[in-house]
């Protein structure tokens, strides 16, 4: 019961965060189970799905399959998809029923792999884990199936980009303006995990030079590049007009020395609630228009305190993040619509509303700001007042 919500939703989950990952490959996606799962992803957490072609699919899971286990049925199913679609690999995911009954979504994806003759992932994704945790298990079984070692460039101004989802940066023109501004500034993209991806990216990725992670689902992929190939990351999404990330990026490059965006700063102040990357982003850009500033950033879906500040915040549930707006300790806060409007008058909280798709997931994904550029100057620009 920890994590249960009043007032807001559900956020998304693991198996979301897979398919979101995953959702621009030709990848045969099948969610095992009856069909909310996979009705919730489709309908509430993916912008891109109205008008695509992708293969995401519902196993149908049925009361008796889960009571006697009919594992054979569900590979049936799924070869028969894959010989008719002709996916270039395949991804089974858990849900909460298979969780329970403890399914082998590893020994089922095994099979299908023999049968079918190409790659097959089982996920044992249980709804009960954030969205984070789907998508970087996503890109590190991508990077370890299809990116082969290969000999770099050593030019210095290749990268990959890796955290790119419309779970944390919507649907709109945020991950084709991130690439812009980063070929302004003299880098050429390797690759983009998730959004704009290719099979011949997943395959080249080994040749970047540095990694830039834009959000915490990316910070694992970005460690078994690190681990596997040596490639450097910095972590830091690119707000507002941000030439200091291009620089760290650049000495990552040269030093091979990871960096994370993380400044300290007082207590109080402004709370940012955003996935942690974004908010330590919009910290620096804060304190650079204002020394003076206090900024803590606040995460719901757990603080990873490798790229946290001494003063961050681990929201644990709504309750928690309740006492903290009532605690009369920030002057302004920066969260998702939905969490703006359980500020109340007596709280003294000035909002500043910055939708977020894993919280209120279609309420608010068409109003999303662009990260890069003058919309985002201008919103700093309040928050450093």
């Amino acid at each position: 019961m920890n994590k249960l919500c009043v007032t807001l939703p559900p956020f998304s989950p693991d198996y979301s965060g897979v398919c979101s990952a995953l959702f621009e490959l030709n990848c045969l996606c099948v969610i095992h189970d009856a069909s909310g799962c996979t009705g919730n992803y489709v309908g509430y957490d993916e912008p891109r799905w109205y008008g695509s072609r992708a293969k995401v699919f519902c196993s149908g899971l049925r009361e008796m399959d889960a009571v006697l286990g009919l594992d054979e049925k569900l590979i049936a199913k799924v070869v028969a998809a894959g010989r008719d679609l002709s996916p270039d690999f395949v991804a089974i995911l858990g849900s909460p029923v298979p969780m329970v009954i403890g399914t082998d979504m590893g020994g089922i994806a095994h099979e299908i792999q023999t049968e079918l003759g190409i790659p097959a992932f089982g996920f044992n994704c249980t709804g009960l884990r954030f969205y984070s945790r789907g998508v970087a298990e996503a890109l590190c079984s991508l990077i370890d199936r299809f990116t082969p070692a290969e000999q770099k460039h050593e030019t210095g101004d290749t990268l990959n980009v890796i955290g790119l989802t419309p779970l944390d940066f919507s649907s709109n023109a945020n991950a084709e303006d991130i690439c812009a501004f980063l070929a302004r500034n003299g880098f050429q993209v390797t690759a983009r995990f998730s959004m704009g991806i290719t099979m011949e990216q997943v395959r080249k990725a080994a040749t970047a030079d540095v990694n830039l992670v834009v959000s915490e689902s990316g910070l694992k992929p970005a460690q078994l590049l690190r681990e596997k190939f040596g490639i450097p990351y910095v972590v830091g999404t690119p707000v507002a007009n941000d030439v200091d990330l291009v620089d760290e990026l650049r000495a990552a490059a040269i030093d091979g020395v990871n960096r994370t965006i993380r400044d300290e700063s007082g207590e109080g102040g402004v709370l940012v609630v955003a996935d942690q990357v974004l908010g330590n982003s919009l910290r620096r850009s804060i304190l650079k228009k204002n020394p003076d500033a206090s900024v803590c950033v606040g995460t719901m879906f757990g603080l990873n305190e490798e790229i946290s500040a001494g003063q961050d915040l681990d929201i644990e549930n709504e309750r928690s993040l309740l006492r903290i707006l009532r605690g009369h300790r920030f002057s302004k806060l920066v969260a998702d619509p939905m969490i703006c409007e359980l500020v109340e008058p007596d709280d003294g909280i000035e909002t500043h509303p910055l939708p977020h798709v894993a919280i209120s997931s279609k309420a608010h994904w068409d109003r999303y700001p662009l990260f890069t550029g003058d919309e985002m100057e201008r919103f700093v620009d309040d928050l450093a007042k």
